[in-house]
């Protein structure tokens, strides 16, 4: 399950580098600049801490594929970027992702980013120990087709964490592993339509009742609209 210890350590480190891109990231920033930026603030947050990321550093058309990168897009006004970053802390890893704006969201858009929360929030509600692990991903898929956005999310919901930086169980069809009290996991729910895409990822610990959130950050979509860049 991996050290607890140590992911909430990562964690801190992923802080620092969603902090510094919303501080950084502007049109004209390439997703290369962003994946370099990224390595200065491990590399700094981490010290002599042996260490490694990995991640989706995606922009613009590219976050509709869901991940991959960096690649040669360089940023436009009005266009997404999503960051999925797992960071290794000496023998632990964390996994979060944030979607920021570079601008005002479309409406369609900022829909879409209230029900990725919205299916989060359902996640958080029946993770516990014992659950199967598929049984979420069915929920969740539910949820969204609800909201109008049925089909638009070809990934599991999360998974497990702490000695990798993916592990089964996993929130998709067809795993029928059950969730351990103690295990730490993420939710990741996303949304990806023609020419953009969307996804907010926490870690938690699993329990009997109510998992706990590891990962004290942001998450309301204001937080995420750089404007007047």
């Amino acid at each position: 399950m991996g050290n607890l210890e140590n992911v909430k350590k990562a964690l801190e480190v992923n802080k620092r580098v969603y902090e510094a891109v919303r501080e950084n990231l502007r049109p004209g920033m390439s997703e290369q600049d962003v994946y370099d930026l990224t390595k200065k603030v491990v590399d700094e947050a981490c010290g002599d801490v042996p260490h490694e990321f990995i991640g989706d550093f995606v922009g613009g058309a590219n976050t509709e594929g869901i991940g991959g990168g960096p690649f040669d897009h360089v940023m436009k006004a009005g266009e997404l970027f999503i960051l999925d970053l797992s960071v290794r802390y000496d023998d632990a890893w964390s996994d979060t992702c944030r979607t920021f704006f570079l601008g005002e969201p479309t409406d369609e858009q900022d829909r879409a980013y209230e029900s990725v929360l919205e299916a989060q929030r359902l996640g958080e509600s029946l993770v516990r120990a014992g659950v199967v692990a598929s049984d979420i991903k069915e929920q969740v898929e539910a949820l969204l087709v609800s909201k109008g956005f049925g089909g638009c999310m070809p990934h599991h919901v999360g998974h497990a964490i702490g000695d990798e930086p993916y592990a089964k169980p996993a929130f998709e069809e067809g795993c029928d592993m059950t969730v351990q009290d103690g295990e730490i996991f993420t939710l990741e729910p996303g949304i990806y339509k023609d020419g953009w895409g969307m996804r907010v990822e926490n870690n938690y610990v699993a329990g009997t009742g109510d998992p706990e959130c590891i990962f004290d950050y942001p998450r309301n979509i204001e937080y995420f609209i750089l404007k007047n860049r």
